[in-house]
């Protein structure tokens, strides 16, 4: 049977595995790309939280400062001008020697000498301390403070003024293109609404210190010397997310393990500028969103192409998908071979059934010649010894044209003790080789019956291949039937 379909087989096996394999393999990737999407969601989600934080940690220092900077201005504890030293740029600064920066306290630079600033640098510096000693290794470096009108700016890390002038800041100089004005003390401090609350947000700019694009966290602190409610401040309280920062923020919010094929950006809804956090953010599509406030948005994606390309669980599918591919035809290619000798092949003699011929004539498989071949007085084998005995007779003489034949012949039982051998690429001479070989090997056979010998002898008739099988048969059948009538006529002259 293989040689007779197993061409068709293996391109049935080769299609439908790669069907199966190509099917498995998209449904296991989407399968990974929404499991990846699920832990994408949760990274995001903990990033816009640790924003969020970020922003009301803001709101809380800028309100502590602001308390404390009354408290220190209202008992004049300011501490004076004598802190003041001249500086670069006709400014004064308090700790502002770049050469001789004292790490343990803050920067102020001002302008002029100026005991307000004095107040703020004492509160600052009270507020500063606190939060190191109540939430160790939670302190940021990206804080600063600015005066209402810009005369003097507040660093918590010292470090971050190193590069700062008046003459060359553009928050120094154009305040209105960086903030927003405050709303009323009271209706900021008791709203919940953040998105409302985080539109004091800048723009992007250049930050001199890194380097980078980046826009800041602006937090309001209020003057609250008068008895009336206000919504007039002291200064801002400003936290920068630079890119590095975000980046960094963004890989902690992933525990360190950030996607590769994720894209991730922020967008300044307003400008619609945007601030790629990742390796690359091009052609994002599919994409989701997360709010941070009016002005800013987070963007993400984790396109499929891109995740087939860098997850190592989609490579993971990849790498296998030949060898799956490779079992599952070699699989499904034995299987189908073996339902064709179910279906085809004579369970008793192990030859194949006529049906195999239906076959031959729709493939219009080619062969050169056709024989035909009964058994010799079988009828009288399966009345004197019973059908046992015939069914060991016809499995005998199956086997010997089996065993004469090549791989690419067919050995065909036509019904009860007929059988049809087709050659291929074979002439009758060849033909008549086999015949002779399977006449002389059966002519051999010791076929005892109850200790009894019994003979076995076939008959045969040969025809080449003229035009189709059936004339083929036809023309065998002919010359099978004028071999017995010979015989037949042999006999009666003895």
């Amino acid at each position: 049977m293989k040689n007779v379909q197993d061409a068709l087989r293996k391109r049935q096996a080769l299609l439908i595995s790669a069907v199966i394999t190509l099917l498995s393999v998209t449904l296991y990737v989407l399968f990974a790309h929404q499991k990846r999407m699920t832990d994408v969601n949760e990274g995001m989600n903990s990033l816009v939280t640790q924003m969020t934080t970020v922003f009301n940690d803001n709101e809380l220092i800028a309100d502590a400062t602001g308390m404390r900077y009354q408290q220190i201005r209202g008992t004049s504890e300011c501490g004076g001008l004598s802190g003041f030293k001249p500086r670069g740029d006709n400014a004064w600064a308090i700790n502002g020697d770049n050469g001789h920066l004292d790490p343990q306290t803050g920067t102020l630079i001002a302008r002029t000498q100026d005991l307000n600033a004095s107040c703020m640098f004492s509160a600052a510096e009270f507020i500063r301390n606190k939060i190191n000693a109540l939430n160790p290794g939670r302190f940021d470096a990206h804080r600063y403070i600015i005066a209402h009108d810009a005369s003097w700016f507040y660093w918590f890390m010292p470090t971050d003024s190193k590069v700062f002038n008046f003459s060359d800041s553009q928050m120094a100089s154009d305040q209105e293109d960086f903030f927003k004005a405050p709303e009323s003390f009271y209706n900021r401090l008791l709203s919940k609404d953040i998105r409302q609350k985080a539109d004091s947000f800048t723009n992007f700019y250049t930050d001199k210190i890194t380097g980078e694009t980046a826009y800041s966290v602006v937090s309001y602190i209020y003057d609250l010397s008068g008895a009336e409610v206000s919504d007039r401040i002291v200064g801002y309280l400003l936290y920068d997310h630079s890119l590095s920062e975000l980046r960094e923020t963004l890989l902690n919010a992933f525990d360190g393990n950030i996607p590769a094929a994720l894209m991730v950006d922020i967008v300044n809804t307003p400008t619609r500028k945007s601030l790629c956090l990742t390796q690359t953010c091009f052609w994002m599509n599919d994409v989701d969103t997360l709010s941070l406030s009016d002005k800013y948005q987070l963007r993400y994606s984790l396109p499929v192409y891109l995740f087939v390309i860098r997850d190592s669980s989609a490579w993971i599918a990849i790498i296998l998908a030949p060898f799956v591919f490779l079992l599952l035809a070699l699989g499904l290619r034995r299987r189908l071979n073996l339902y064709d000798i179910k279906v085809y092949s004579d369970p008793l003699t192990g030859c194949f059934t006529r049906k195999i011929l239906d076959f031959i004539r729709e493939r219009k498989a080619e062969f050169s010649v056709a024989i035909l071949m009964d058994c010799n007085k079988f009828k009288s084998i399966n009345d004197t010894w019973g059908h046992l005995a015939g069914d060991r007779a016809l499995q005998i003489i199956a086997h010997s044209m089996m065993s004469n034949v090549r791989g690419k012949d067919v050995v065909i039982r036509t019904g009860g003790d007929e059988f049809v051998i087709l050659l291929k690429d074979a002439p009758v001479e060849v033909a008549k080789i086999v015949i002779a070989r399977i006449a002389k090997d059966l002519a051999s056979q010791a076929f005892l019956v109850n200790g009894e010998s019994v003979p076995l002898s076939v008959s045969w008739g040969v025809a080449e291949f003229q035009e189709d099988l059936d004339t083929a048969l036809q023309q065998a059948d002919a010359d099978m039937y004028r071999m017995k009538q010979a015989r037949y006529e042999a006999t009666l002259t003895l």
